[in-house]
């Protein structure tokens, strides 16, 4: 009987397998020519639609349609409000009263306001006595203001004058136009207006909302038989009672435009302030704009830069070119020798500094501080804060140049002795207290940065700065002067006395 084999596979251990199959992938290996590709693992995609709704289209669109900023076309420039960034600044409730008329408007902005409406009555009676005094005809001057109503509305933001058709437009530029014209023909002296009601007209002429187009005026006055009409207009805008011929009647855009030339002269900026080498940084600037991001946005990235970075955080930057100005305010100038004259002029361009062998001289406009310097200030530099507003920022940088100035009560003293400030508030304090308001959320430009250069120069100068305090210390009256004069001839006596008492011995 044969027996049957039973076939029993014995359990091959993990060990032995991992063995066997090595063995193998290596056999496989050596038998073709390198290794054996993997497989390809098949990707699945999945595909999601996204569908632009009609608002991302607009956004693109508006990306695509950007065009830069340019100037305006309209033959009159434009009249804004105050920018947003001045009324959001850090004391907005107290500033904002100086950019709101008082007693009367000019222009749609504040037309219509209830505490301004007294003022509205007296309108027509001016502009009857300007017709009478010009012998002109209401029906005439109407005409022309209505056929550049366009132009008028383009002056504007759009929102306040499409309130108004063409005929309630044009005769608000009319009635708002005679008054002012009346008001500067009769400097202010109108007989229906009392003394405070005429001082806040004064004011409100000058806010930056409350302006008329300097081309309303035109047509108005242009044909109005008052020869000395365009003088008057040129003495109106002088603060300090300077010839109306020392400043030519270019034409501004408005009585605050006109203002502002009458502050920075004939020059209208502070172009001329800016030195050689800042015209030559402005210029390459402009030229490599491009150019000159791409590489700041490499360097950037470099730990360089980074280095760099924090060395002018900490003030370990050994930059020439921006060196911080380590004088304080009027009393450390005049005790490192620095002392103070009048320009001659209320002009805020004319501002030099000469520096000598131990003392220099700094020259400054005269300023009148009274009621309305403050909010004539604010509106000046919300002006030029606009847009279409002239580029140069100097009434702020001088504003900014005065601040580093003035720290003080002695510091105003000073330049009130000098008869630099006439101050009509009667106290310095206040004084000193209006310009470090106005300066607060301010930022200096650089306009007078070549004097401020040379300020620093003198002020660097070790030996210089140690006799002008020794001269200040001790000399700063006469009668320490003669005190040291006496003891001076005192010890020469002594000396020559001790002399001939030894040589006679």
């Amino acid at each position: 009987m044969e027996a049957k084999q039973k076939l029993i596979k014995k359990p091959v251990p993990q060990s032995g397998i991992r063995q066997q199959r090595a063995s193998s992938w290596r056999e496989d290996c050596d038998q073709t020519e390198g290794p054996k590709p993997e497989p390809e693992i098949e990707e699945h995609r999945i595909d999601v639609i996204v569908e632009i709704s009609d608002r991302v289209k607009n956004w693109i669109g508006s990306v695509g349609n950007a065009k830069e900023r340019t100037p305006s076309q309209n033959p009159w420039p434009s009249i804004p409000k105050v920018p947003d960034q001045i009324l959001r600044g850090t004391t907005p409730s107290v500033f904002k009263k100086f950019y709101e008329p008082r007693v009367i408007s000019f222009g749609p902005y504040h037309h219509g306001k209830p505490h301004l409406q007294s003022m509205e009555k007296i309108k027509p009676l001016c502009a009857k006595e300007f017709l009478a005094a010009s012998h002109q005809s209401i029906e005439d001057v109407y005409k022309k203001i209505e056929s550049n109503i366009e132009a008028v509305r383009k002056c504007y933001d759009r929102r306040p004058t499409n309130k108004y058709d063409d005929e309630t437009l044009a005769w608000m530029m009319l009635l708002d136009g005679r008054f002012i014209l009346q008001f500067i023909l009769l400097k202010g002296n109108i007989q229906v207006l009392r003394e405070h009601q005429i001082s806040f007209v004064q004011v409100d002429l000058f806010l930056l909302g409350n302006q008329l187009p300097f081309g309303v005026l035109q047509l108005i006055f242009e044909g109005a038989r008052v020869i000395t009409m365009k003088d008057r207009i040129k003495e109106f805008g002088m603060s300090d009672g300077t010839s109306a011929s020392e400043m030519p009647l270019e034409k501004p855009a408005h009585l605050l435009d006109l203002l502002r030339s009458a502050f920075l002269g004939s020059s209208r900026g502070g172009d001329k302030k800016m030195n050689s080498k800042q015209q030559e940084q402005k210029a390459a600037n402009n030229n490599n704009n491009t150019h000159h991001c791409w590489r700041m946005m490499k360097e950037f990235l470099s730990f360089q830069c980074l280095f760099q970075m924090i060395r002018r955080l900490f003030g370990l930057s050994q930059d020439n070119n921006n060196q911080w100005k380590t004088f304080r305010h009027i009393r450390e100038l005049k005790a490192a020798g620095i002392h103070f004259k009048p320009s001659g002029t209320s002009f805020l361009t004319d501002i030099s500094f000469k520096s000598h062998f131990f003392y220099g001289y700094m020259k400054l406009p005269f300023l009148l501080i009274d009621g309305s310097t403050k909010p004539k200030l604010l509106n000046l530099v919300a002006y030029e804060m606009c847009p279409d507003a002239p580029k140069d920022y100097t009434v702020s940088s001088f504003l900014c140049f005065l601040d580093d100035l003035i720290d003080h009560p002695d510091d105003v003293k000073e330049l009130r002795s000098k008869k630099i400030l006439y101050n009509s508030l009667g106290s310095d304090r206040e004084m000193a207290r209006i310009f470090n308001e106005i300066t607060d959320a301010l930022v200096d430009f650089g306009v007078y940065e070549d004097v401020k250069d040379d300020i620093q120069k003198h002020y660097d100068k070790i030996v210089n700065t140690w006799i002008a305090q020794a001269l200040h210390d001790h000399f700063s009256s006469p009668w320490t002067f003669m005190a040291f004069i006496a003891a001076v001839f005192i010890l020469f006596v002594t000396g020559v006395q001790t002399y001939y008492t030894i040589a006679d011995n």
